[in-house]
């Protein structure tokens, strides 16, 4: 058995405490787990059980929190990483609760990756290149994403920059000499293919039109 001799808050971290038993230092954890295992010094305890009542708090806020953010939104495996090393885990903690997340189903990147390109259908009409630009950024894999767009057509993507063009045109200026230019850029920027744009233009604003 060991005796807790000091609690100390970290120099460069001052939401984490540095716990040391018997004049040794045994974890750093955040203040929270601290002070959820109510420890005090002159508390007795076994240096292991210690370090093992640690880490199980720990990761338990860590689920906590995980779990948070995906009920507040669906997060890819890699974007969900990032935010709890954020929030000051360690790797260690991450990766349990990563494993913990994904065999509960909670976590799934094949699914997260199927309902984003679903919900930009829906919400945001994107090309097929912004949408995988998307989802590479959260840090879903090329496979995963070539799997979500695998009925991503040319079809389902005109069809898709013609509503966004629409919704673009009912704000736009139509005398706007520009207007042709600007829709173009509109949709380069949402990730649509240029074939596919000048197809659009063509039915929305021809250029014989343009200013007119």
């Amino acid at each position: 058995m060991g005796v807790i001799t000091a609690i100390e808050v970290q120099k460069k971290r001052s939401k984490r405490r540095s716990i040391f038993v018997d004049g040794e230092f045994v974890a750093g954890v955040h203040e929270d787990v601290a002070a959820a295992l109510n420890l005090s010094v002159g508390q007795t305890f076994d240096r292991d059980r210690l370090v093992e009542l640690l880490k199980a708090e720990t990761v338990r806020k860590a689920y906590d929190r995980a779990v948070r953010l995906i009920a507040y939104r669906d997060r890819s495996e890699s974007e969900l990483r990032r935010r709890l090393l954020a929030s000051d885990f360690s790797e260690e903690v991450v990766d349990e609760v990563i494993r913990k997340l994904c065999d509960a189903g909670l976590l799934n990147d094949e699914r997260f990756s199927r309902e984003w390109v679903e919900s930009r259908k829906l919400l945001k009409p994107m090309g097929r290149a912004g949408i995988a630009w998307e989802l590479r950024s959260k840090g879903v894999d090329s496979e995963t994403v070539e799997q979500a767009l695998r009925d991503f057509d040319e079809e389902t993507e005109f069809a898709l920059a013609m509503t966004a063009a629409e919704r673009r045109l009912r704000k736009a200026d139509r005398s706007d000499p520009t207007l042709r230019d600007k829709m173009a850029s509109f949709l380069s920027r949402r990730g649509f293919d240029w074939d596919v744009i000048r197809k659009v233009l063509d039915e929305l604003c021809p250029e014989d039109q343009a200013g007119g």
